[in-house]
């Protein structure tokens, strides 16, 4: 039997243009001919949650996402990630994206923040300005939430849920730590410099992660997630995307855009993308892809094979 060559496109901040009718009669003409041909199924996972769902073996469920253990090898471990909590009427709104994060302001918070935990036996670390750490000893018998799927939301239904003692203790440290960090000076002086300051942090990541072997042939794209999994699954990873690398060798193959600047000049760069859909749906057409799977974050999935190429509607 002939070996299959099958392509998952993920394609991030589509659903916005998608979800606006204003937008119907400016997007590409290649990218309705897909729209229009392909087996829709709507899902509303946001990048995070479907990134993690085409590596892991088992199906992701709850609020929480378990990708802490991708950033230590230790599984007592919670992502305590920064974030800026914003006061608006009778709720708290998280923010978490594009924070800007110096070397001196994290090392600066954290060791702000490292007092706190004493009573917790925990230590918080950084992995990136932007990705930190918090190892346990024990971990707590509490549900938490992914911080893809609080950020610009309000918390409050997003705070951990479990045992009382517990859910009680840890939100008292959530709380103490905003206290720790409310007009601390380098946050003035970020506020200063135009950033959002950095007024908390938010747990979350617990949990195995089980994930495929062998299942991607290669997986392309910058979002840091993605070399986070390639890497835990040992799956090649390429930083570029390259369209012509899938006529290399047969397997599946899983590429990640770049996300689209809804506040820039989003049209060029969907003419960008409806180019290589195209080249995409001629080698579909002619038997050369045997499938073809378009994920659109907080959408939906649009699948084709080339027998949607031959469709007359």
């Amino acid at each position: 039997m002939m070996a299959k060559t099958e392509i998952t496109l993920v394609i991030p901040d589509l659903a916005p243009i998608f979800e606006q009718e204003i937008n119907s009669s400016i997007i590409p003409p290649q990218l309705s001919t897909v729209i229009r041909k392909a087996q829709f199924t709507q899902h509303s996972d946001n990048v995070t949650r479907l990134l993690t769902q085409l590596f892991s073996s088992d199906e992701v469920r709850g609020r929480d996402l378990p990708l802490a253990s991708l950033r230590a090898d230790n599984s007592i471990v919670l992502c305590a990630d920064p974030c800026y909590l914003h006061a608006d009427r009778d709720q708290l709104l998280l923010f978490s994206g594009d924070l800007v994060i110096s070397d001196d302001d994290a090392e600066h918070i954290i060791n702000i923040i490292q007092p706190l935990l004493a009573d917790y036996d925990a230590t918080l670390v950084k992995q990136s300005n932007e990705q930190w750490l918090l190892q346990l000893k024990t971990m707590p018998d509490l549900e938490f939430t992914a911080l893809a799927e609080v950020s610009g939301k309000a918390v409050q239904s997003a705070l951990p849920t479990g045992q009382q003692y517990q859910r009680q203790a840890w939100i008292r440290l959530w709380n103490e730590i905003q206290m720790s960090l409310f007009e601390l000076p380098v946050n003035k002086k970020r506020q200063q410099q135009g950033l959002l300051p950095i007024n908390s942090l938010w747990f979350w990541g617990k949990g195995d992660l089980s994930l495929r072997s062998n299942y991607w042939q290669t997986v392309m794209g910058q979002h840091y997630l993605l070399k986070q999994l390639a890497d835990k699954s040992d799956t090649d990873y390429l930083p570029d995307i390259d369209i012509t690398a899938i006529n290399q060798q047969s397997g599946r193959y899983l590429m990640v855009l770049e996300r689209l600047d809804l506040e820039g000049d989003w049209q060029t760069q969907l003419a960008d993308i409806a180019a290589s859909l195209q080249h995409l749906w001629q080698q579909l057409k002619w038997r050369k892809i045997d499938r073809l799977t378009i994920e659109i974050p907080n959408y939906g999935q649009f699948e084709l094979t080339p027998f949607s190429c031959w469709k007359l509607w």
